[in-house]
């Protein structure tokens, strides 16, 4: 296992080595889940919408139908895929 060493800034951002970004083929802005399991903080990367499911939460209430045709839509729109 390949451990690096990164500073996070006091925005609370850190810098994902060149060696981790080529490994996991990411390039330019890349949407990230974070998950804390035990006392391991874990980052994935998420290439499309459906791979947020559950790290988005509303209190918005729609029928199947428009809530179906509001997720065809923002998919349409969501940033280039990985």
């Amino acid at each position: 296992m390949n451990v690096e060493i990164v500073t996070m800034t006091s925005q609370g951002q850190l810098t994902i080595p060149k060696e981790f970004r080529i490994a996991f083929g990411l390039r330019g802005s890349t949407k990230m889940a974070i998950r804390k399991k035990g006392g391991v903080m874990i980052v994935e990367p998420r290439s499309d919408f459906w791979d947020l499911k559950g790290s988005l939460r509303s209190s918005a209430k729609q029928s199947d139908r428009a809530l179906r045709a509001a997720r065809n839509a923002f998919e349409k729109k969501w940033a280039r895929k990985i």
